[in-house]
């Protein structure tokens, strides 16, 4: 599956949906969208399907282009991929403000996965050890598990 990148205006905010691996080939995209940004910026992660090495380095060297011209940047539905690069290695988020992610759950009970999308204000915990709202499964209404330490996903939060 190749990289879609698509930017949308709304409300005077860039929103750009990122569509598939950010790899090698996330190079050449990025350095295309770069002179298409203005200065604030809301990334959609929902619909990223992998992350690599080379994309981490082409990633963050595009990170460290828009924060040399003080853009806004903000992240929403951050995959467990993005988490987990964002916790691995800082300066993959920037100086960017994380709006939303989901976290995957399990039910104990009856096997059930599902998605859940946390967000800033509402269900995203301020701190990593603050403890999350039970999730319900919804097919036999148990007490869902988050797949991860809650600490160890949420620890973005700290810095």
């Amino acid at each position: 599956m190749g990289i879609s990148i698509q930017v949308v205006q709304k409300n005077g905010w860039d929103q750009v949906n990122y569509v598939g691996p950010i790899d090698a080939e996330a190079e050449v995209h990025l350095s295309q969208l770069y002179p298409k940004l203005g200065g604030q910026i809301v990334f959609n992660f929902k619909n990223v399907s992998s992350v690599n090495s080379c994309g981490v380095r082409s990633w963050i060297n595009f990170m460290r282009d828009l924060q040399k011209t003080q853009r806004t940047v903000v992240f929403e539905e951050c995959t467990g991929e993005i988490v987990m690069q964002i916790n691995m290695i800082p300066s993959f988020k920037g100086t960017a403000n994380i709006r939303s992610v989901y976290g995957s759950f399990v039910c104990d009970k009856c096997g059930h996965e599902e998605d859940v999308l946390f967000e800033a204000g509402k269900n995203l915990p301020a701190t990593p050890d603050q403890g999350l709202t039970p999730v319900r499964c919804p097919q036999c209404k148990a007490e869902m598990q988050l797949e991860e330490m809650e600490e160890e996903y949420f620890a973005f939060l700290a810095a």
